[in-house]
């Protein structure tokens, strides 16, 4: 018989509307002796079942929901069923493209697990003690379902250690020969999963980089967070006229280099640039340089609400800098990928921008995330990505007051 968490009264209404997580204080108690990792029945005060999830004894994540059927077997057959689905999404989404995100945590009813793929390489990370548990059963079927060549564990989060997991990374099932190759919009891209940031590329900002791409036809373009060249080379392959390449990382800029090479892109047309992306903007301020087209991917400022002011205050600083490098007509592609930082304050500060630049704006495009990372409508953690390209208009709107 399985073990049971009861919640205290009240402590239901985010699990009716489908919030997948039950946090530790919302537990009046707990029958039975399970264990971490073990899978327990969730039931609310008055006696309603809600299902079945995952149970932690030491997270502040008590439970992570599975399913709302309080007998299913939570097996191999149960997670094949989840991967299947999973793969079929994709495959609709993206046709014969095979770099996607494969499974995006509770979004694929999954908790905390991400699956990457690209081609034959696939990346494992975990911040599920109850998956990290099943993991070589959840191997097994993604061999059975995929036949990667190999599986790579990008488990070096420092999240995983609020769930008791260690942080590792390296190479979990068959031979890994070094960078895979990947192909968006014709651009070709040598992916090191193993070594690269995140899990070598960054899938999120596929829909993006096209629309940033087709803008930049005979612009000066700047891409600051460059990371391995991904908004920048394709702009330049679309026939950017020059594109300026910013990032503090000096091995994600010679991925980017290696990239430029592997598309016979005109070095001439290129500037590679290693240096703190919030000094150098500052110093190409005062140096009086322009470009028609900028893009800000920044990483994400803001890991948690703690830390908002201080993310609000790096948001202000890169895009007023941004505008002031922009003439009237140019246009600034600007992106978020804080969770904490929801789309109405990122455009509140992008107003606030605007203003401190002396400027008005006009929206062209607003992107969110792909079809590989859905959003689960009762859960505000699966929406992340906040995605603007404007417009500048005139320097002569009147500056905000100090």
């Amino acid at each position: 018989m399985r073990a049971r968490v009861v919640l205290k009264p009240g402590k239901d209404k985010l699990l009716r509307r489908g919030y997948p997580w039950v946090f530790a204080n919302q537990l009046h108690r707990i029958e039975g002796e399970p264990r971490s990792g073990d899978v327990v029945e969730i039931t609310a005060a008055d006696g309603t079942t809600y299902g079945l999830g995952f149970y932690h004894e030491h997270s502040q994540i008590a439970v992570r929901f599975l399913t709302p059927d309080p007998n299913a077997q939570i097996d191999a057959g149960f997670f094949r069923r989840r991967l299947e689905r999973a793969l079929a999404l994709r495959q609709a989404a993206f046709g014969d493209s095979t770099h996607y995100r494969l499974v995006f945590s509770e979004s694929d009813g999954l908790p905390g697990t991400i699956i990457d793929r690209y081609g034959d390489v696939l990346t494992w990370t975990c911040l599920c003690y109850g998956m990290e548990q099943r993991r070589e059963l959840l191997l097994d079927l993604l061999e059975e379902l995929l036949r990667p060549r190999a599986i790579i564990e990008r488990n070096d989060h420092a999240l995983r250690e609020k769930d008791g997991l260690p942080q590792r990374r390296g190479v979990l099932r068959g031979q890994y020969g070094g960078p895979v190759e990947i192909v968006e919009e014709g651009v070709r891209f040598r992916v090191d999963v193993l070594e690269g940031l995140k899990t070598g590329f960054f899938l999120d900002q596929r829909l993006h980089r096209p629309v940033v791409a087709r803008l930049a036809r005979g612009r000066r373009v700047l891409d600051v967070f460059s990371a391995d060249g991904g908004f920048g080379l394709m702009a330049a392959a679309h026939g950017a006229a020059h594109v300026h390449l910013l990032d503090i990382s000096e091995t994600a800029m010679e991925r980017a280099r290696t990239n430029a090479r592997l598309n016979g892109l005109d070095t001439n047309r290129l500037t590679f640039d290693v240096a703190n992306a919030l000094d150098r903007l500052g110093e190409l301020v005062a140096q009086g340089a322009t470009y028609e087209l900028i893009v800000l991917d920044p990483p994400a400022f803001a890991r948690s609400k703690r830390h908002l002011d201080d993310a609000r205050r790096a948001y202000q600083r890169i895009n007023i800098s941004a505008l002031r490098l922009l003439p009237p007509g140019g246009l600034l592609a600007t992106a978020s990928c804080s969770q904490a930082v929801d789309e109405a304050t990122f455009l509140k500060i992008i107003h606030y921008s605007a203003r401190r630049a002396g400027c008005a704006l006009r929206l062209l495009y607003r992107g969110t995330q792909p079809p590989d990372h859905p959003v689960l409508e009762a859960m505000p953690e699966t929406a992340y990505l906040k995605f603007f390209l404007f417009q500048k208009l005139t320097d002569e709107t009147p500056p905000v007051r100090q």
